[in-house]
């Protein structure tokens, strides 16, 4: 059944539904977990006198598994205050180990990512600073035993600015693809010039972990083309947006500052905002990619803000800017069709960070974000002081608001955003970063009721972290338009960096998956995993282009199984000829998790075939049969 014909009869069956009755909301609850799981501090204290609204506008959090145990943790920037690292410890328990970790130090921060920018197995941390006594942004080394060293500096990675730096979210992702994470971080609008919205260039193998500014050389300085020749830049995501194997840049911005660049592949971008037709949002601010019509592409949505006729003591709005938020749906030809009304997503008060989630695991992505506002000595935010979160749940692509159905209640002055499955049951939990309150971590009860899958990538030829693998999840071979898709990304929602691992909501669906397709952003590799038994967390090694035994070394043992299968059709002549060609990586990390995925064998030699065949432009085609690397490159 085709996909425009499978939904038709689902709204078939809707309707029938609803002639027979109404139907139960929402079995799957959320529960405010707080308290239990051990998350006891607060964002930061109001001082009595409070003039200050840029730090109204704070408060991050980011999750990754900082020491490896399989267990996603969670890190929290504080104004005047300590950041903090809570450390999961199972059974629905976080451990403060902030101090023993090395964050003692009172500052101001805002924005915080985690990924493995030398490739050395942990993960690395990066954070913005807001009105900050170090004027600059700070880069936490992970030395594998549990604590940090601050080397922004040395590492080039610090912003220093003479004045003082607002910084805002940070993403990471391999723009040039050489197998290293480069860096975006934001800034927003101070009155000193372009500001640092900052794209860092990771120098790779040369010096691992190390950082060069390319942001005009590349072409996205977002203060160019701005009405106030300024950065006003919030939530960053470096992603494939037109899947043509380079990482094209994506920024929500206030004021009309939202961005969309195109990767050039040669280390530059165009910026296509205009003729993609997106950008429109007045003021936005959070940002959630992922694709939401079930297409195979992403979608792009932005919280902005939109202001109810009369709510402001009879005038017909606020005077913030009152259109309201944004859903663009990706035609795949990089242009996108402004969904935002038939989706009915516009409505969403004062919106912050942002995040698609399947939180039902009914296989279609549904949409949060966070709301709240209270400056200080502003009279125009009054209607948003108490804005609640607004949670959307997907009816085959029209969204309805569900927050109170669910349990997601939070009223208070939300900012950062971030999902993650921290009790690793199967489903997504959610976390909320409250302006000068408690952060809220929401304990997703019911959603595994559905069956799932997870999929966590580990580069060997592309970046440790697997950032940029794009998964395709298919259920049914006999029906390949029901895909499910998911790219692997350190993106912000807006002050908040979810779990990099790909989630799938299944719906019903206990046999076996036929196809989990994994494509690997640097080497190009396409990784094709047959018949996989649901409810599982599946580690994926990136394989090694020229391992063709599959022992994770590339050597003459390659050489001869290569030589034995396909040496009468491209002839190096030689081993040490090969080699220069296959020798780039010499050993594979080892995977781990609930079901380690084994490396290919090595019966579809064929992939080497695929590899000559694209270099010299030669037509040629293959079916993948069975869990196989093959090189697209």
């Amino acid at each position: 059944m085709s996909k425009s014909n499978r939904r038709t009869a689902r709204r078939l069956l809707a309707g029938l539904l609803g002639m027979v009755g109404s139907q139960p909301c929402c079995a799957v609850q959320f529960a405010d977990v707080t308290m239990s799981a051990g998350l006891t501090h607060t964002q930061w204290d109001l001082p009595a006198t409070d003039t200050d609204a840029i730090q109204h506008m704070a408060g991050g959090a980011a999750a990754a598994d900082f020491d490896g145990d399989g267990w996603v943790d969670l890190f929290f920037t504080r104004i005047d205050a300590p950041d903090v690292l809570y450390r999961n410890l199972g059974g629905g328990v976080f451990e403060d180990v902030s101090t023993a970790a090395g964050f003692t130090h009172a500052m101001n921060t805002n924005g915080a990512v985690w990924g493995d920018i030398d490739n050395d197995g942990d993960a690395d941390l990066y954070v913005t600073t807001l009105l900050d006594a170090t004027f600059r942004n700070h880069l936490y080394i992970n030395d594998g035993l549990g604590g940090f060293s601050e080397e922004a500096v040395t590492r080039g990675a610090d912003l220093t600015d003479a004045q003082f730096v607002n910084g805002f979210s940070a993403t990471l992702g391999d723009y040039d693809s050489d197998g290293y994470l480069d860096l975006y971080t934001t800034e927003w609008g101070t009155g000193f010039g372009a500001g640092n919205s900052r794209l860092l260039r990771n120098l790779g193998a040369n010096a691992p972990g190390h950082f060069v500014d390319q942001t005009v050389a590349a072409g996205v300085d977002v203060s160019v083309g701005h009405p106030a020749s300024q950065s006003f830049a919030f939530a960053p995501s470096i992603v494939d947006v037109d899947r043509d194997g380079h990482a094209d840049l994506v920024v929500a911005g206030d004021f009309g500052g939202s961005r969309l660049f195109w990767n050039n592949g040669d280390g530059t971008f165009k910026d296509g905002t205009v003729s993609a037709g997106v950008g429109t949002d007045e003021n936005g601010m959070g940002s959630a990619l992922g694709d939401y019509d079930g297409d195979g592409d992403l979608d792009w949505f932005v919280s902005s803000i939109y202001e109810e006729g009369g709510a402001c003591g009879g005038l017909p709005v606020c005077g913030w800017g009152d259109s309201g938020n944004r859903l663009f749906s990706n035609n795949g030809d990089r242009t996108f069709t402004d969904a935002t009304d038939t989706t009915g997503v516009r409505q969403g008060g004062w919106g912050w960070g942002s995040a698609f989630l399947d939180y039902d695991n009914d296989g279609d992505l549904d949409l949060t974000h966070t709301n709240g506002v209270d400056f200080p000595f502003e009279s125009r935010d009054a209607p948003f002081v108490n804005d609640p979160t607004r949670f959307w749940e997907n009816n085959d692509g029209a969204f309805t608001d569900v927050a109170t159905q669910v349990g997601v209640n939070d009223a208070d002055q939300g900012k950062g955003l971030l999902t993650l499955d921290y009790d690793r049951d199967g489903d997504l939990d959610l976390l909320i970063v409250n302006n000068a309150g408690l952060p809220i971590l929401y304990e997703n009860q019911g959603g595994n009721q559905n069956d799932w899958v997870r999929v966590r990538a580990t580069g060997t030829v592309s970046n440790a972290d697997g950032i940029g693998a794009q998964v395709t999840v298919i259920r049914d071979e006999s029906d390949p338009e029901d895909l499910l898709y998911h790219e692997i990304n350190a993106g912000s929602h807006y002050l908040g960096q979810s779990e990099a691992i790909a989630h799938f909501g299944l719906g019903d669906h206990p046999e076996a998956i036929d196809l989990i397709v994994i494509e690997w952003p640097a080497s190009g590799a396409v990784q094709v995993l047959r018949d996989r038994s649901p409810n599982f967390l599946f580690s994926v090694v990136e394989p090694l282009p020229g391992d063709f035994n599959a022992d994770g070394n590339i050597d003459a043992a390659d050489y001869a199984v290569w030589r034995d299968g396909l040496g009468s059709i491209f002839d190096y002549g030689h081993y040490a000829t090969w080699r220069s060609h296959y020798g780039s990586r010499s050993t594979l990390p080892p995977a781990t998790g609930n079901a380690v995925v084994p490396e290919p064998t090595t019966l579809l030699l064929v992939c080497l075939v695929l590899s000559f065949h694209r270099a010299s432009s030669r037509a040629f085609t293959h079916e993948l049969t069975i869990d196989s690397p093959c090189t697209n490159s």
